[in-house]
């Protein structure tokens, strides 16, 4: 499976609404769009709408902060293709992995309570190397299989983890579902280093959070966060 995330390096958040809004957003959010690729910049992190695959269905993106945002998406019954990745990102120059002393981020999600025909999971992804390498870290999953073969498995803090190699993507699978909690960022790239599979130079590009869907099986569904956070120390 490919992952295309497209970088937003604007300042401004990107407004042109490309089709009508889906019903049952809330009645009065900050900010609301249906484009493709709307985004809004908020608390130095932006959330995007991210319809990144054109064959896409309607998605409708709200916030009342980078904290508390959802979607309400539609897209195709028996699709098991990424569509969108909605989500939350907060965007960096390269940083040098080495010198960070904690990556770690807060999370309380929820995706549609009706899950027939759902495909699609709550993820983390994290791109190193000015979007060379991308490191996905999935917490809550409804029928999706991350791209290529688990390569081992991993305890971080506690949580156990299979881990998945396809090409440039790594993908860190917990063991269980969540939809809240906490997810130590820094500590599953360490494991990526010390066991040889991304260089110990890695730089940091972006962190975001959000779902990858595939399908709602054909009807729209809604997705939401309550709460979010990301700490960095270096």
């Amino acid at each position: 499976m490919r992952r295309i995330l497209v970088a937003l390096l604007a300042i401004g958040a990107i407004s042109a609404v490309a089709a009508p809004a889906l019903a049952a957003t809330p009645a009065s959010p900050a900010w609301e769009s249906s484009a493709r690729l709307g985004a809004w910049n908020n608390g130095g992190f932006i959330v995007y709408n991210n319809e990144w695959n054109q064959s896409a269905g309607p998605q409708t993106i709200w916030a009342y902060s980078y904290r508390h945002w959802g979607v309400r998406s539609a897209q195709a019954a028996g699709n098991t293709a990424v569509e969108t990745y909605p989500s939350v990102q907060k965007n960096y120059a390269n940083v040098p992995l080495s010198s960070f002393r904690m990556i770690r981020n807060g999370f309380t999600e929820a995706m549609p309570a009706d899950a027939t025909g759902l495909d699609a999971e709550a993820a983390d992804d994290v791109w190193l190397n000015n979007y060379g390498i991308e490191v996905m870290i999935w917490v809550d999953n409804h029928g999706q299989t991350p791209a290529g073969n688990v390569i081992g498995h991993a305890t971080i803090f506690g949580q156990r983890f299979a881990v998945w190699h396809g090409g440039t993507d790594y993908t860190f699978a917990l063991n269980r579902n969540e939809t809240t909690g906490m997810t130590h960022i820094l500590a599953s790239l360490h494991w990526l280093v010390v066991n040889r599979y991304i260089p110990a130079s890695a730089t940091l590009t972006q962190v975001d959070f959000g779902w990858e869907i595939a399908s709602t099986d054909g009807t729209p569904r809604d997705f939401a966060v309550t709460s979010y956070w990301l700490h960095t120390k270096r």
